[in-house]
């Protein structure tokens, strides 16, 4: 049987590459209109995981509570 040791670190990194909420490992940045109507990537970043937008990586990692970061979106009803 191989040393296993070798294949797991015991010490894990100290930086957290996840969402603080739910774990995801994975966001992307959010798109939005411009004032000219031109669609761009804003600051904000979306969870894979659970959709919630945070302003920025480290408030991602932590999971604080999103703040939010683009106005809404008018629903038809």
């Amino acid at each position: 049987m191989k040393n296993l040791s070798a294949a797991f670190p015991m010490n894990p990194s100290p930086t957290r590459n996840c969402c603080g909420y739910c774990g995801a490992t994975s966001y992307h940045r959010v798109v939005a209109r411009d004032d000219a109507g031109v669609m761009r990537y804003t600051e904000a970043l979306r969870c894979t995981g659970c959709g919630r937008e945070y302003a920025n990586l480290q408030v991602w990692r932590q999971g604080e509570k999103e703040e939010p970061t683009t106005s809404p979106v008018a629903t038809a009803h």
